[in-house]
């Protein structure tokens, strides 16, 4: 493993450590590597809107950290500028949703990155892009 990936998951690590929010709806990191990070997620009954799917602020929600976490794989703090999300297909009661960000640019303070989320079956649910700027400082003290 890389010095770069090394450090991408410990600051993945805290990142999820000090989110409530993801452990509340099941949200586990599956994969941190500098620029990429995979979580996944159970979509629960308590997670449906009044169409029996999954509501899309919970969809937004995972693409959105797995965003938020690829950015900060950095160790650099940021915040997300914008962000813009399709919905291709329902996410069921019970679908495992996998998401997968990827950095597409980084230049300066700001980067670009997309996120794909599949059911089970690899069947596309949701993409994402989003827009994130450092704000100056790091998550964690970084040590050799």
């Amino acid at each position: 493993m890389s010095k770069h990936d090394a450090l991408a998951e410990k600051v993945v690590a805290h990142l999820y450590s000090v989110s409530p929010v993801l452990k509340h709806w099941g949200i586990e990191v599956a994969g941190a590597k500098r620029a990429a990070v995979t979580l996944t997620m159970t979509v629960r009954k308590d997670m449906s809107n009044t169409n029996g799917v999954c509501h899309g602020g919970v969809i937004f929600s995972l693409a959105d950290a797995c965003f938020g976490f690829s950015a900060g794989s950095y160790n650099d703090r940021g915040v997300g500028a914008s962000c813009d999300i399709r919905f291709l297909k329902p996410a069921e009661i019970g679908d495992r949703l996998t998401a997968t960000a990827s950095e597409v640019w980084r230049k300066g303070r700001s980067g670009l990155y997309d996120v794909t989320i599949v059911n089970q079956g690899g069947d596309k649910v949701a993409l994402m892009r989003g827009h994130a700027r450092q704000i100056g400082g790091h998550y964690i003290e970084e040590t050799d």
